[in-house]
């Protein structure tokens, strides 16, 4: 974003997640960004980028003067324009952010609707008087009489109040992840505008689990009800997937989705069902009854072979087709691409690296240091994405890690001096090992990005998963390239990966058909339509769906004469508004606007066109753990109804809201464990020794006698392993609970490294 005529630093020091004008006009002094040199007078800023764009402003925003910073009187004008433009639009999106936050409390009333006016409402407790609690609990010492806001009783009182939330957070084993939830932020709220505090009542055990969960169920399903209405004018996909609880019970989920959105429809046991392909088969029907049959296109389950055989009996019977998840099988893939020697001997060495900084806390404290505390493990929602996403975070962070191996810290640690040290200091700063990892993400990038589409609802995948998958061969062909046997033998083996589970498992006639009338593929150029109709599969694909979901032979016939103006641009299909929104609106919506003129093609594709692909999996929200398996079954089913809805509310909520999500990365690292946590803290081997990770905490105590081997550690290994045990847990709660949302926005274009030239193309939302 560097302004035309302005000499820069043209962006180049920019980091690859960043879109901060800030960097076209200044550099890191010696790779550190938190000192940047202005291009125009030479000064260096010493608070990063934000501090360069306040002196290149020259010290001004707003008519405000910025404290202790110096002006540059060399920059021009137009620069100084569009930096402040930008800090302009930064300050509104945060403003707004507060604002919406601050409404969102404004609108808690417990009197009535959130449109009636809240008035403001001094509380007062009383000290002495008592309220009906008292006779079933012990009375609490808070005397919480308000006076000034600097009251030091009003000051103890609040610590107080504190304290007992905490209790409450502690004694019953909740993560501190949910005090950022907005329904915490709305409980409080509430509890404060309530104003006659010595009649306020907690609801009790019975309230919660009946009359209270009944009330929720209902204002849960007028929020589905809001969704069933659009199932038969869009068609709808039923989505299942199953889990198995801490008792080994199997309980099957059951969502239903169509373009408007996804909803949860049931829970079901289905303990008896799971490997049975004939009770899975029926438990289908059921579902599909209840939705109603003719709303139903397809039903998107996992690649068991129960399940397979079950969705082959009901294509078989009726115009739904059966696909499995797109998600699994390119997860699948991902599998088959980990266990590949170069892929499988990379990861190995990138995870005992990482097991040997978390699990030493001296190391883990320099690591943090040279990163700027940013981890280089992050956690995604299967295991072969968060392989891809700790190997991209390394490689980002490969200068950091080497640098660590080379400060006056490390020489003076007690590592350097010990083979174990030394063996992953040499493993660091090896350049076969990055580019083996190099290597691995240019193989993995397409496939994620692939994920990321299918995981995605804002734009629905049906219509783009066939040009993904195509597009995906065509990116890693590219980023491997073609300029020695190893690269043409390695992308032999990928394009063995990708056509076996594509074209073997995936591959169904609903894609073909999407891709042939999605007129972004098919308009996208002169000659493209020319080669979508040489392509036999998709043609075949097309037929096969005209035939199977055609109301009758009329109605087909007549979607076959409506796929003549469709090829010959006809009537308003070809008018200059309808071309230019090609690529700009959703292909359902764009048929729903131009295709009036031929219906029984439009009605077809209004049904499919805007289906997922994939399974949105959500398992359990803590629901079915051991200590609530006394529930009956009915009562944990309306509590999966009710929180599964509202999670998939809350998703709903924010893709309107065009709020940015990554689908695959989580916040949790409890997908991270194998990078955190040896599998044995007692018995794992140690790189390069046959010493545990059980006796290495003894170690860190000084190296005068010699390390501990497993045959020698007896008495003493039982000990220090569970110390490694609790420094690991110690860890991953740490990073659990003081993750930022910052920390882990994920670059969607992949490009690894610090610019254009590591060669990676895996692409863009646009370019799929």
């Amino acid at each position: 974003m560097s302004v035309e005529g302005s000499q820069g630093s043209t962006g180049r020091y920019r980091p690859t997640n960043s879109n901060d004008p800030g960097w076209d006009y200044g550099q890191p002094v010696d790779g550190n960004r938190d000192h940047v040199k202005c291009d125009f007078c030479g000064h260096v800023s010493k608070g990063g980028i934000k501090r360069l764009k306040q002196h290149l402003v020259k010290a001004s925003y707003k008519g405000t003067m910025y404290k202790d910073v110096r002006k540059c009187d060399k920059v021009p004008q137009d620069v100084v324009d569009v930096l402040r433009s930008f800090m302009e639009g930064k300050q509104k999106i945060t403003e707004e952010k507060q604002s919406k936050k601050d409404e969102m409390i404004r609108n808690v009333n417990v009197y009535g609707n959130d449109d009636d006016e809240v008035e403001e409402v001094m509380i007062q407790i009383p000290k002495k008087r008592k309220g009906p609690m008292d006779a079933f609990v012990a009375p609490i010492d808070v005397d919480f009489r308000p006076r000034a806001p600097n009251s030091n009783e009003n000051k103890k009182a609040l610590e107080n109040i504190h304290g007992y939330i905490a209790d409450f957070f502690y004694e019953n084993s909740i993560s501190f992840n949910c005090a950022r939830s907005d329904s915490y932020s709305k409980m409080m709220q509430a509890i404060v505008q309530y104003n006659d505090p010595s009649t306020f009542k907690p609801p009790s055990y019975n309230d919660l689990r009946v009359k209270i969960l009944k009330k929720k169920k209902e204002e849960t399903s007028n929020w589905v009800d809001n969704f069933k209405v659009h199932w038969e004018t869009y068609g709808v996909t039923i989505m299942t997937d199953w889990w198995t609880d801490g008792k080994g019970r199997t309980l099957i989920n059951f969502l239903v989705n169509c373009p408007k959105g996804t909803v949860f429809l049931k829970s079901i046991d289905g303990s008896a069902h799971i490997h049975d392909a004939e009770l899975i088969y029926k438990m289908l029907k059921d579902v599909i009854e209840e939705v109603g049959e003719k709303n139903v296109i397809q039903i998107c389950t996992d690649n068991a072979s129960n399940y397979v055989l079950a969705g082959e009996w009901i294509m078989a019977e009726s115009k739904i087709y059966w696909m499995p998840c797109a998600a699994h099988c390119i997860n699948l893939m991902l599998g088959d691409v980990s266990k590949m020697h170069l892929v499988d001997e990379t990861v190995k060495d990138a995870k005992k690296i990482s097991l040997f900084i978390y699990n030493h806390k001296h190391v883990l404290h320099l690591m943090r240091k040279q990163t700027k505390g940013r981890e280089i493990v992050r956690p995604a929602v299967t295991r072969f994405a968060t392989t891809f996403l700790c190997l991209h975070s390394m490689y980002e962070k490969r200068q950091e890690l080497r640098d660590m191996f080379h400060t006056v810290e490390w020489r003076n640690n007690k590592w350097p001096k010990h083979p174990i040290g030394k063996e992953i200091a040499k493993k660091v700063k090896s350049n076969t090992f990055w580019n083996n990892m190099h290597t691995c993400l240019k193989i993995m990038a397409p496939l994620v990005d692939v994920i990321r589409m299918v995981d995605t609802e804002e734009k629905p995948s049906m219509a783009y998963i066939y040009s993904a998958i195509e597009d995906c061969k065509l990116k890693v062909k590219t980023n491997l390239g073609d300029q020695n046997d190893d690269d043409r033998e390695l992308w032999k083996k990928m394009e063995r990966i990708l056509d076996r589970r594509w074209s073997g498992m995936l591959q169904k006639p609903l894609h073909a058909a999407a891709h042939y009338l999605n007129p972004q593929y098919y308009y996208a150029t002169l000659t493209s339509s020319d080669e979508i109709e040489s392509n036999t599969k998709l043609k075949e694909g097309l037929l096969d769906c005209i035939a199977k979901l055609a109301l009758d032979e009329e109605d087909e016939s007549q979607i076959l004469r409506d796929l003549i103006a469709y090829r010959t641009k006809a009537g308003r299909l070809g008018k200059r508004g309808a071309q230019a929104c090609v690529k700009t609106i959703a292909p359902v919506e764009w048929w729903i606007t131009f295709g009036s003129e031929v219906p029984a093609l439009q009605n077809l594709l209004k049904e499919f066109l805007g289906l997922l692909v994939r399974l949105l999996l959500v398992k359990g929200f803590g629901i079915h753990t051991k200590k609530r398996n006394c529930l009956e079954h009915d009562r944990m089913r309306d509590l999966a109804y009710i929180q599964y809805n509202r999670r998939l509310k809350k998703r709903y909520e924010e893709r309107i809201s065009g709020k940015e999500i990554d689908p695959i990365v989580l916040k949790s690292f409890d997908e991270c464990a194998e990078w955190l946590v040896p599998d044995d803290a007692r018995d794992d081997i140690v790189l390069g020794t046959n010493m545990t990770y059980g006796v290495l905490e003894d170690a860190e105590d000084g190296f005068d006698d010699p390390p501990l081997t497993r045959t020698s550690r007896t008495n003493t290994a039982s000990q220090c392993s569970q110390e490694v045990a609790s420094s690991s847990r110690s860890t991953t709660r740490h990073l659990q609970d003081s993750s930022d949302d910052d920390d882990y926005d994920v670059d969607a274009n992949y490009d690894m490294g610090d610019g254009d030239d590591d060669g990676i193309d895996s692409g863009s939302d646009e370019d799929i």
